[in-house]
């Protein structure tokens, strides 16, 4: 598997208006990790065929609702919703992590999901 150009463009796109501003600051935190992100992680790992985009971005919010990374699953979950996801559709992916994390880490996710509803105008 080899990166593509498309990295930093699945970036904006999973992440949302605040995504330039997010890599710019993990650029300063370190460089060598920006790039990471954009060619490894966007750029080969969101670029396979197996799963849509819109599959992925899902997972992701899955995956850091179930481990408690709240800053990176907010910023997902407003990519997210920029993208057209629908806050029942991501509701619901935090309603699962109940089964899977527990509740504790869905509690910790919908707490996240309405502060970013709430931010962006939608229903909380």
């Amino acid at each position: 598997m080899a990166a593509d150009d498309l990295g930093p463009d699945r970036r904006r796109r999973a992440q949302g208006r605040k995504a330039d501003g997010l890599h710019g600051a993990l650029t300063r935190l370190d460089p060598t990790l920006a790039r990471w992100a954009d060619d490894h992680i966007f750029g080969d790992v969101w670029s396979e065929d197996a799963l849509r985009f819109e599959d992925r971005v899902l997972v992701a919010i899955a995956m850091l609702a179930a481990t408690g990374r709240r800053n990176q699953l907010r910023n997902y979950l407003h990519g997210a919703l920029q993208d057209g996801r629908t806050p029942e559709e991501l509701r619901e992916v935090v309603r699962m992590t109940t089964v899977y994390a527990g509740f504790p880490a869905a509690i910790e996710a919908g707490l996240e999901l309405d502060a970013v509803l709430r931010s962006a105008g939608g229903e909380s």
